[in-house]
């Protein structure tokens, strides 16, 4: 029922209570027929057998066999339907009799019984006594038996019953055609809204239905189609909505909010599209980068707010300058790109030096103070050397990193045999594996022992941790070669958390490999942006929990610069960490103008003198009293001090001489593998 349509559940409800009743009354009609006709079949057998026992009794009397064979005969060919016509004494002895014969045992069996009638597969039997009239009573002589067919009775029956059902065949067929009929004009209304609100799921809001019905149906019919049109109306203002939307965040996703320039990822799509441009069909585009000058200084000194403002009013008028087949787009911070299609250099030059000149000729104002800014430009020529849009980045960003070396507020152009912009794309390109998850594969661990100068030195033995990264030839680099980019690109977050979880995880070996004990002490460097990431002292709590090293064997070194930039976030790293039990160095010291003034505020362990006073202080007098008067003012403070560059005896001696602590360099040990160094000390604990 369930998976029927509305117009064959009704022809359906419509015709089963006929069908019902049509096989119950004819049933009943059919039950009462045959046993009519069972009936008068019976009524029939009893009444030839009741006849033939008086018409026999006076033969039989007589023993007159041959006419009570003869009458016998006549019975059997006048009755239809007779098989067989029997006439015996009351022994059971057979006297006469015609048609079909009858066994014995049936006779004698009915006689014995006082069965009137035996029941056969094909027929009945039917029995009735022979009776002598006597003055004082009757006396039975014989009995006469009949055989009756059941053959007309089954065959009347058959066709009683096939008449039946053909009757209420066609009872059923008039009444499903009824019903369909019927259903037919009840159920197209229904129907019809069936179709409308199938029509209105697909998303159909134009179809409507007639209202030709009445009553409830006529209600129903005017419900839909008013419900129809409204969510019509509502389809379409969402729509419109959806619509605006769609387009708002496509202009999003392909605008700066703060200038409503394109952003980086439009402008390295257009710029893309100009490279196939140049490649297929030889057309020339020009790309330039360009960054303001002095935005630090305006953001450093008024706020965010003020950068923000003036990034809007550069933004504004740039755009005025440039052509409407140019694309000027925000990329980073104070960085834009400028993109000239189908212009030459010189062309693109007449509007660059419009954009210096207007920039010359610019003042901020915020509050009363007054700003004068700049820009460096770097250009790039679009041609087939460039594989990718990212190239041409990657080669504009070193062309305006040459103009800010020139001097600033002044354009460079691109050239592909440039050293120095060789050297920068190398730089660019070794930190494009310094992601979240960087590959291990990449970056390798070195370690280089930082040994004590004094006779009573103590056993614990302590070593600086380097970064090295690997080629794809397995050349090993310097920090300087990646370190440098690494820092502009805001990077080094990245860079140290894989330092440390490295580190500790070759510690946590090196515990296990003796049996617990591990006195050694591993010094890991730290860059300014990671002392400033709120989040990095909750990264190092989180690998001491999951490494299970004790604090004490790690000292951190910062440097001087790197420690200034957020001194309240500095500050409470150092104090959570030495609270845990770790070291702090502070690395490359008398290397500012300020060093011994920090040392008031950072409460660290080591002072690391920086090499640039080490490497020739057995040469030069001025460098071994800046290296002792260092060292006096640490003494002071209870700080121990290492000596970093320490590469032959003669500088090792005037340390010692100085009263040093450690010293550090290729004399007293050469950087070694850390993977290396820890196999080498599990093998001496062991």
């Amino acid at each position: 029922m369930q998976n029927l349509g509305i117009k064959s559940r009704v022809v359906l409800l419509g015709t089963l209570p006929a069908v019902l009743f049509s096989i119950v009354l004819a049933g009943y009609a059919i039950a009462t027929v045959f046993t009519t006709l069972e009936d008068a079949h019976y009524a029939r057998g009893h009444m030839i057998a009741a006849q033939l026992a008086p018409a026999a009794e006076n033969d039989l009397i007589l023993e007159d066999m041959q006419r009570l064979q003869a009458l016998t005969q006549q019975l059997l060919s006048i009755e239809q339907d007779l098989r067989a016509v029997v006439v015996a004494d009351t022994h059971g002895d057979v006297l006469a009799s015609s048609g079909e014969s009858i066994e014995a045992t049936l006779l004698n069996q009915m006689v014995t019984n006082h069965t009137p009638t035996l029941r056969k597969s094909n027929g009945v039997i039917f029995l009735s006594p022979i009776i002598m009239r006597g003055e004082k009573s009757d006396v039975v002589v014989g009995y006469a038996y009949v055989e009756l067919s059941n053959s007309t009775l089954q065959a009347l029956e058959n066709n009683l019953l096939r008449n039946m059902l053909l009757v209420g065949l066609f009872g059923l067929l008039f009444s499903s055609l009824v019903a369909w009929f019927i259903g037919r004009h009840i159920t197209k209304p229904i129907q019809e809204i069936a179709f409308a609100v199938d029509k209105v799921g697909d998303g159909d809001f134009s179809h409507e239905i007639s209202e030709n019905s009445s009553g409830e149906l006529k209600v129903l019919q005017t419900g839909f189609n008013t419900m129809s049109q409204r969510l019509k109306n509502s389809y379409t203002y969402m729509q419109e909505r959806v619509d605006e939307a769609t387009a708002q965040l496509r202009y999003q996703t392909q605008h700066d909010d703060l200038t409503g320039l394109i952003n980086r990822r439009e402008f390295e799509e257009r710029l893309a599209t100009c490279l196939r441009e140049v490649n297929q069909l030889g057309k020339q585009h020009i790309c330039c980068y360009l960054d303001l000058d002095q935005f630090k200084l305006i953001n450093d000194t008024c706020g965010h707010v003020a950068g923000d403002e003036l990034l809007r009013q550069i933004s504004a008028l740039f755009v005025n300058r440039i052509g409407e087949t140019d694309t000027l787009a925000r990329l980073h911070g104070d960085e834009f790109g400028l993109l000239f299609k189908n212009k030459s250099l010189p062309d693109a030059n007449v509007i660059i030096n419009q954009l210096f000149k207007l920039v010359r000729g610019y003042r901020f104002v915020y509050e009363g103070r007054v700003f004068k800014i700049g820009i460096s430009v770097g250009i790039v020529m679009i041609d087939t050397s460039f594989n990718t849009a990212s190239d041409i980045m990657h080669a504009t960003d070193a062309a305006c990193h040459s103009a800010k070396l020139a001097g600033r507020n002044q354009s460079f152009l691109y050239n592909h045999a440039d050293s120095a912009n060789l050297q920068r794309h190398n730089a660019v390109h070794a930190i494009s594996g310094i992601t979240d998850k960087i590959n291990d594969d990449s970056f390798v661990l070195y370690c280089q022992p930082i040994v004590s100068l004094a006779l009573d030195a103590s056993n614990q033995q302590h070593y600086e941790v380097l970064i090295r990264q690997v080629g794809a030839k397995g050349e090993v680099s310097l920090p300087k070669a990646f370190i440098p980019s690494a820092e502009h690109y805001n990077l080094m977050p990245n860079v140290d958390r894989w330092v440390i979880k490295h580190t500790f995880s070759a510690y946590r070996k090196l515990i296990d490999a003796n049996f617990g004990k591990a006195n050694y002490l591993f010094s890991i460097n730290l860059s300014g942006t990671s002392l400033s990431d709120s989040h990095f002292l909750n990264y190092i709590q989180e690998q001491f929990s999951i490494y299970a090293i004790p604090p004490r064997a790690i000292c951190f070194e910062i440097t001087e610069t790197a420690a200034i930039v957020n001194v309240a976030q500095t500050i409470k790293l150092i104090t959570t960490l030495k609270k845990l039990g770790c070291k702090f160095a502070l690395d490359d010291f008398g290397s500012g103008m300020s060093s011994f003034m920090y040392l008031k505020k950072f409460a660290v362990d080591y002072l690391k003198i920086d090499g640039s006073f080490v490497k020739e202080i057995h040469l030069n007098t001025i460098d071994y009293a800046t290296v002792q008067s260092i060292h006096s003012v640490a003494q002071a403070l209870n700080i121990k001090t290492v000596a970093e560059y320490v590469e032959n005896d003669a500088i090792l001696h005037e340390l010692r001489a100085i009263g040093v602590s450690y010293g550090q360099g290729n004399r007293l040990g050469v950087p070694i593998e850390l993977k290396h160094l820890i196999e080498n000390l599990s093998k001496v604990e062991s």
